[in-house]
């Protein structure tokens, strides 16, 4: 049996949802143009509702295919609760019976797919909320009372996993979760950064926050490190799930910026005129802009763990902090006195566009024609 290429194949991709731009959309992005896709599957229409910031590719909403749709649309308010029973049934059978079908985030995996179909998963990773941070939300009211649900969503996740016929991972920190949670191998597949389009300008005199305003991206500790320094930090990036307090702390301090989401080319701007960039994610699982930062010649004041931890070297290419107020203030203070020495461009290559779609297409080839030798189709 010949192998069949890439052109010959029939590839669909399929993303849990769009509730805000962010890395996950900019990686299905990339993943679809680099696989020749032109529309990406999601549950809803995205919301915000404004035209992808990251390619041309569109997103076709799966909901309209579902029996009872307008019961599904009202699920679609509880969030990722009904996300796992809305995927697996979705008919694949009324989108053209693909020949691979790359489901990007943890709900996607539910698809049930035809048996001649096969099925990978892009892994951001293992939902945080069930896993690693399960324990951190303990202490609220809330957290308690959605134990029970989250016990039961556990269960429901891991069931679908062996719906999935193999994983990439985002990063190796991705790829040893799903080896501890679902007790698979995965291929670290790194999301790409198109280093060509970024460059290093004049330093505007500013430190740099970039991305949505979580909690798990310790923005409120950065908000706190920079509120009353002295410093200037400009805040770009999406309202998340910080309380309205660290909102208000944002528009009450003279210290900090807040300019919203920005556009692809606010954001180069940003990068290539910043003094450096802040990153304080937690258990970051890749954390892109911090690559973007380095291509950009900025160095990266990073907190010390996941992935970040393993990439970035102290007073090489960035300044390791552990993620609280007084110890952010530090690595300012030890970046204004000492710089970094490296080469902050030199490391990035291997995150680059070329090698993204390279290693996409090969494996994507690979693997289906490993799995096509298990059967006749």
């Amino acid at each position: 049996m010949a192998d069949r290429p890439l052109a010959d194949l029939d590839v669909a991709v399929a993303h849990w949802h769009v509730n805000a731009w962010g890395g996950a959309e900019y990686l299905v992005t990339k993943l679809a143009e680099a696989l020749g896709v032109s529309a990406v599957y999601t549950l809803g229409q995205p919301n915000p509702d404004d035209a992808n910031p990251y390619g041309d590719i569109g997103f076709r909403d799966v909901t309209p295919s579902l029996d009872y749709s307008r019961l599904r649309r009202l699920q679609r308010r509880a969030g990722r609760v009904f996300e796992y029973a809305q995927w697996e049934d979705v008919d694949w059978r009324e989108y053209g019976d693909p020949d691979v079908i790359i489901t990007s985030g943890a709900t996607a995996r539910a698809v049930i797919t035809p048996d001649e179909t096969l099925h990978l998963n892009y892994c951001h990773s293992p939902p945080r909320w069930l896993y690693d941070l399960y324990h951190d939300r303990k202490g609220s009211v809330v957290g308690q009372l959605a134990r029970p649900l989250l016990r039961y969503l556990r269960i429901r996740d891991a069931t679908v996993d062996f719906r999935v016929d193999d994983y990439f991972a985002n990063s190796p920190i991705i790829a040893r979760r799903i080896q501890k949670y679902y007790q698979r191998d995965a291929e670290v597949l790194y999301p790409p950064v198109d280093i060509d389009e970024y460059e290093s300008r004049e330093d505007g005199g500013f430190y740099l926050h970039l991305g949505r305003l979580d909690n798990e991206k310790g923005v409120p500790e950065v908000v706190e490190a920079f509120a009353g320094s002295g410093s200037t930090l400009v805040v770009a990036g999406g309202r998340g799930d910080v309380d309205e307090s660290v909102m208000e702390t944002i528009r009450g301090a003279d210290e900090i910026d807040y300019r919203g989401f920005v556009s692809e080319s606010e954001k180069q701007d940003l990068l290539a005129t910043c003094r450096a960039l802040v990153f304080n994610g937690q258990e970051e699982d890749f954390g892109i802009v911090p690559i973007e930062a380095n291509a950009s010649g900025k160095a990266v004041l990073t907190r010390d763990e996941g992935f970040p931890g393993l990439f970035f070297e102290d007073g090489e290419n960035g300044v390791c902090h552990d993620g609280s107020p007084a110890r952010i203030r530090n690595a300012i203070d030890r970046f204004e006195d000492d710089g970094v020495d490296g080469d902050l461009r030199e490391g990035v290559e291997i995150f680059s566009t070329q090698a993204f779609q390279q290693q996409l297409r090969s494996s994507v080839v690979r693997r289906y024609n490993q799995f096509r030798a298990t059967g006749d189709y």
